[in-house]
């Protein structure tokens, strides 16, 4: 039976999805959000050598006027060692300092420095400043570090398809899909929408109440290329990180000048070189100034102190040799978005909430799916908002919604205390992104209400949800990292439906009542050792009787289950194997001791032969154990091995490629009172090669019961088709036969027709036509006429 779930749902929580309810957990992969601190925080202001290069840099890029300059001194230039800058640089420094500031925040600065009092912040903003101003690409300075204003949007695509099918196991001969994709900027922050709806007609003519999906996401990656590209294009940041000094030559330059303003021994000047003075430690350099006869106590000490500045040999090879890593690398690392989000929030000019999204990881609004990949929500369909916020290490995610899953054959299956509709709030806050050294503290309130849906009314008693986790992460060193989650919930209920307003928010004040019932503990080991190619996980997870948590609807609750999985490979990846069990207990009454158990084993094998061949195995089995009134039997039984082989290359000069798998399984149903059990030959391939200006395919399904004692599962499909162009079609040709034993034997022909109109149109159709060699009256599944026509528009 078909079955539509409503898209009204909503938006929240894999953050409270606590470990007991959640796959093992998996350590997300993140790109960086700021290039590495050793090279943004190189501080000029502490560095008077590379500080002067930076000062002569500035003075060569801007044209020095004899005339007219008239700089005024709002931030003390000698102060900070910038009184090397010529007046026309320093009043272009200040016209750029000033540069999208209001007066207020000219005033506020100007205050800070004639207040000296907070110098390790003036001391950054400077160094951020002089920096910007030197890596500034228009000479004229900029009229506008802004980014652009003006509201844009772009249609990325339209289509629509309708498809039919004959077959009368389907609630509806005809649906209609339609999809709109768009992309709007407001104040250079993009958005993308997505709309889909769903519709059908059933077979009495009367129409299927259609399914409708919205959505608006924030597009972070979209926006911090936006950002790159208006950075890049308003700045050199090769220079930006100095990568375009000299630094050996400029440091030399500077010792030189030094030496020749040092007082009090004119006689002694220029017996001592810039090269000795960099180069040699303390001690090498006191016995030559003794040797020379370098002893004037004023000379000698100043001489001394200049050393004491500069560095010794190792700080002087360490800034080299990082010169010379940084030389070269910058490009790379600067062309990532994800990479120049601090740097942009120092040098462009940003509204309030364009800096907010900097640091914006998500932000969502309307029907939201699943995605657990990023940490949002967990196993349901959600209507609300959600946004996760990080900055720093400082971590926040937010979301309101509400929930409403009923399918229209579980109207009459609804319990007055079970989850028909929930509306959420929660929060979670930290440090550390969501499964990367992360350390997070969550809540979740939740009241549910009656619904209405198919005009089918379910009640429900008024009941409040209260749900807390914690959760961390602990890095173990090159061994690997140890998630840890502890989630708690409590519950109340009202005496009618009607008094939700006297439950509402009272689980909380029960929240420590029946911890250990109403608890749920999620731990996970994840480690590798690379030099042998190995990694391996293991996972424990607990949830008892009485834990419920609405942001994750499908989790057991009465949970014990744990696992492990290792994986090894050799030979640079050429051979693999892994090992994964999972063993679930699930109890399933608090008054007895009735159960249910569950095992999975499972073993894999690879080896690469060459890039074009290899050969690999499955080996699986599943196991369903029931507990009932003291006694134990195994329900049901999956055990099967499996070989592949994967091939391509080329025969007689054309590619072709070859996947196939054999193998047995084996299915038992042992229920006491009827059991079955089936023994299969599964076979299958799939085959591709080129002929002529097209391509051949040819495919087999092959599954057959050798113990004769399944229904349905004897079958037999073929198809072989041929993939061409005529004119400006591409087409596709395919022969079918199919043969489900008992059931129905067909012969059919597929026809499938592409083509591109217009630029932006194209249109797809199909059309799957069959007869039924053989009938019967269990043929009501098979349908014997299938079409599909999309009509789609484009943009890029």
């Amino acid at each position: 039976m078909y079955r539509k779930v409503s898209p009204l749902v909503v938006c929240l929580l894999v953050w409270l999805n606590p470990a007991s309810n959640a796959a093992p957990l998996r350590i997300p992969s993140l790109s960086r959000d700021s290039v590495p601190v050793d090279i943004t925080g190189r501080d000029l202001m502490s560095q008077p050598e590379i500080k002067s290069a930076v000062v002569d840099a500035v003075n060569r890029k801007i044209s020095y006027k004899a005339a007219g300059d008239t700089a005024a001194e709002a931030i003390p230039f000698g102060k900070f060692g910038l009184g090397g800058l010529h007046p026309s640089a320093r009043a272009q420094f200040m016209e750029y300092m000033r540069a999208g500031n209001t007066n207020a925040g000219i005033g506020k600065m100007q205050g800070m420095f004639d207040s000296m009092k907070d110098s390790v912040k003036k001391v950054q903003y400077i160094d951020n400043k002089l920096r910007g101003f030197y890596a500034l690409k228009d000479r004229h300075l900029p009229g506008s570090l802004t980014l652009p204003g003006k509201p844009e949007n772009k249609l990325k695509g339209a289509s629509w398809t309708t498809t039919y099918s004959d077959s009368t196991a389907m609630m509806s001969g005809w649906w209609n899909e339609g999809v709109i994709q768009d992309v709007f900027s407001i104040g250079s922050i993009p958005f993308q929408l997505n709309y889909s709806t769903l519709s059908g007609y059933n077979y009495n003519g009367a129409s299927l109440q259609g399914a409708h999906f919205g959505k608006i996401a924030f597009d972070r990656e979209a926006y911090l290329d936006k950002v790159n590209q208006q950075l890049q294009k308003k700045y050199d940041l090769r220079k930006y990180f100095l990568e375009d000094l000299d630094i050996r030559g400029s440091m030399k330059e500077y010792a030189a000048r030094q030496l020749t303003l040092i007082k009090g021994a004119d006689s002694l000047k220029g017996r001592l070189s810039a090269d000795q003075l960099m180069y040699l430690d303390s001690a090498q350099l006191s016995n030559v100034l003794l040797r020379s006869g370098d002893t004037a106590a004023v000379y000698y000490r100043k001489v001394m102190a200049l050393k004491q500045q500069l560095g010794g040999v190792k700080e002087m090879s360490l800034m080299l040799t990082s010169q010379r890593d940084v030389n070269g690398g910058i490009a790379a690392l600067v062309e990532e978005p994800g990479n120049t989000s601090r740097i942009a929030s120092n040098l462009m000019h940003l509204s309030p909430l364009q800096r907010l999204m900097m640091h914006m990881k998500e932000l969502r609004v309307g029907s939201i799916g699943a995605d657990a990949s990023k940490g949002s929500v967990s196993d349901l369909f959600m209507t609300g908002a959600m946004g996760t916020f990080l900055k720093g290490n400082k971590f926040i995610m937010l979301g309101l919604g509400k929930t409403k899953e009923m399918g229209i054959q579980d109207a009459g299956l609804q319990s007055a205390t079970g989850n028909p509709a929930y509306s959420m709030q929660f929060v979670r806050v930290g440090r550390g992104d969501i499964g990367n050294k992360q350390s997070h503290v969550s809540v979740l309130n939740a009241n549910a209400k009656p619904q209405q849906q198919y005009g089918i009314s379910t009640s429900a008693i008024s009941r409040n949800i209260f749900v807390g986790a914690v959760s961390k992460q602990l890095s173990l060193g090159d061994l690997g990292t140890l998630d840890f989650e502890l989630s708690k919930s409590s519950g109340q209920f009202g005496t009618n439906s009607q008094d939700a307003a006297a439950v509402s928010k009272s689980a909380a004040s029960h929240f420590l009542n029946d911890i250990w019932a109403t608890a749920a503990v999620g731990m996970a080991y994840n480690g590798e050792v690379k030099k042998i190619g190995l990694s391996q996980k293991v996972y424990f997870k607990y949830s008892g009787l009485g834990y419920v948590n609405p942001g994750a609807p499908f989790g057991s609750r009465g949970t014990t289950q744990y696992g492990l999985y290792v994986k090894r490979s050799w030979l640079r990846n050429k051979v693999m194997v892994s090992v994964r069990t999972d063993i679930r207990n699930l109890a399933v009454s608090p008054l007895t001791g009735d159960k249910r158990g569950s095992q999975q084993y499972a073993f894999d094998a690879r080896y690469r032969f060459t890039r074009r061949f290899s050969l690999s195995m499955n080996v699986l089995q599943n196991t369903l154990k029931e507990t009932s009134e003291g006694k134990s039997y195994t329900a049901f039984l999956n055990r099967k091995i499996s070989f592949m082989s994967q091939a391509n290359g080329k025969i007689g000069g054309k590619s072709f490629s070859n996947s196939s798998t054999i193998g047995l399984q084996q299915l038992n149903y042992l229920a006491p009172d009827a059991p079955l059990k089936s023994l299969f030959v599964n076979a299958s391939s799939m085959q591709t090669w080129m002929a002529g200006p097209g391509m051949v395919m040819v495919s087999v399904l092959y599954s057959r019961d050798v113990k004769n004692t399944a229904v349905y599962n004897n079958l037999l499909n073929t198809e072989g088709g041929y993939q061409y162009t005529l004119w400006k079609l591409s087409c596709s040709s395919a022969l079918i036969y199919m043969d489900s034993r008992d059931v129905v034997t067909q012969l059919g022909l597929r026809q499938q027709l592409s083509a591109q109109f217009f630029k932006h149109w194209s249109v797809t159709a199909s059309a799957d036509g069959r007869h039924n060699i053989r009938n019967t009256a269990a043929n009501y599944y098979y349908g014997r006429f299938n079409t599909a026509i999309s009509l789609h528009y484009q943009i890029n």
